[in-house]
């Protein structure tokens, strides 16, 4: 059985449960150690640490906050679809790939 995402208003919550635990940090490898880093609620990204389709769950400890751009360059087939945008929005550099994470 595969699994979802916890339903829209579950999820809202979830999402300012693990922004408030990180902070309203980004816990990406780019902004980590950035001492400003403060991200909004409305644009973090919650990410599942390993991805619903590869067996991971929706338990806070498997979810982090990332800002666009990291969550844009994680090495995850899931998150490819994050790619172009975030090149024509200037979000990520061209040569993009040299910047990949996981």
């Amino acid at each position: 059985m595969r699994k979802r995402r916890q339903p829209r208003a579950i999820w809202q919550q979830t999402r300012q449960q693990i922004w408030l635990r990180d902070q309203g940090r980004c816990q990406g490898p780019y902004c980590r150690d950035q001492p400003a880093n403060s991200l909004p609620l409305q644009k973090a990204h919650i990410d599942h640490v390993m991805a619903l389709s590869h067996g991971g769950t929706n338990a806070n400890s498997n979810l982090r906050t990332l800002c666009r751009r990291c969550h844009a360059l994680r090495a995850c087939k899931s998150h490819q679809g994050l790619i172009a945008p975030a090149l024509r929005d200037g979000i990520i550099p061209a040569a993009w790939r040299q910047w990949v994470w996981e």
